[in-house]
């Protein structure tokens, strides 16, 4: 198991949501679609240095409606805990009864997606949309915190496009709506993850509201963590893709901050992460689903591995699961290490 005692950071607080949840240290996975699932939820954790885990994006229509498909989204454990659970939606009702669901499943917080740029969901009213519409945004958070228990959070964009950068309006609106934090993606709704993320405006949103704000943007290693809170101030940090391409940045950034010294990746450490994350999908995914999701995983995490191209290409052609554990076994065998040492070779493909 890959476990590790992490540190305060020296100059960076843990962080209280409404005080009843504290993020220690203050660094959060982010809700990414199709890619934060239990198992790399999972894995995150067992690396070490995350505060906060929280799920992919759930449809609120779909919890109200009972479907299993958003519950299953929705369902977390008690080893991710803090864990929360994102929600997308924009009418206020529906978006209360599944504030009380997500409450009632066991989530720590409930974090609203005010920053989805995909046309699917604005176009319905939803996700980036609703920095549009300010009114329905304050109706959609004060009836998600009458609703539920748990503090709701929210995720927000600078704004719509370049024209319209209205973040710190925004977000003091749901201040008084009674969130209880906001994380701030500088990048407006056309730009999607393209360009730099703008600081500058979670620094002004940071100025604005009483609540603590979360950054989120450009952020993969200890440098730019650094330097996103000289400009920002931010109360936490979450990382996305970062965390896609190195699920050991934040470890990484603990020990940097707490002055260890920064543990240099071994193939072994790609060996565990790879045997840790397969078993645990393998523990409630098909095995047709558990492939799909392997070769999504490694298309990240291998870049700039050592031969990385070379296995991404046999998993790719890998056509069920003793092949992709075939593949593994091969590549690290090739480079003297025994599969055995961490269990890849134990893991039954028939099971």
């Amino acid at each position: 198991m890959m476990t590790m005692q992490t540190k305060r950071f020296r100059s960076f607080r843990p962080l209280k949501i409404a005080e009843k949840v504290q993020i220690d240290p203050p660094l959060i996975l982010a809700p990414l679609a199709g890619h934060t699932d239990r198992a790399f939820r999972g894995l995150i954790r067992s690396l070490g240095g995350c505060g906060l885990v929280i799920t992919e994006m759930v449809s609120s229509e779909g919890l109200a409606r009972g479907s299993m498909v958003s519950r299953d989204i929705a369902e977390v454990t008690e080893a991710e805990r803090p864990v929360g659970v994102q929600v997308f939606g924009c009418e206020p009702e529906r978006m209360g009864e599944a504030a009380a669901i997500v409450g009632d499943l066991g989530a720590d917080i409930i974090d609203v997606n005010m920053g989805c740029p995909v046309p699917k969901v604005t176009r319905t009213g939803a996700g980036a949309a609703l920095m549009q519409d300010t009114r329905r945004a304050s109706a959609v958070i004060s009836t998600m915190v009458r609703r539920t228990h748990i503090p709701v959070t929210v995720k927000i964009r600078s704004g719509w496009d370049r024209t319209s950068i209205n973040a710190s309006s925004v977000a003091r609106v749901l201040e008084e709506s009674g969130a209880s934090a906001i994380t701030v993606h500088p990048r407006c709704r056309s730009e999607r993850h393209r360009g730099k993320a703008a600081w500058q405006v979670i620094a002004d949103v940071k100025r604005v509201v009483g609540i603590p704000v979360i950054g989120n943007g450009d952020v993969r290693d200890i440098a730019s963590a650094r330097a996103m809170i000289a400009e920002t101030g931010v109360d936490g940090i979450m990382i996305g893709r970062g965390a896609l391409n190195n699920p050991w940045v934040f470890r990484n950034i603990v020990q940097e901050f707490s002055g260890e010294a920064t543990h240099e990746l071994q193939l072994a450490d790609y060996q565990r992460v790879f045997e840790f994350f397969i078993g645990s999908l393998r523990e409630y995914r098909p095995e047709k689903l558990v492939v799909n999701r392997v070769k999504a995983f490694i298309g990240w995490v291998t870049k700039g591995l050592e031969g990385g191209a070379g296995l991404r290409h046999d998993v790719y052609a890998a056509k069920n699961l003793t092949e992709v554990l075939g593949v593994f076994e091969r590549y690290f065998e090739e480079r003297k290490i025994e599969p055995e040492s961490t269990g890849l070779a134990s893991i039954d493909a028939s099971a």
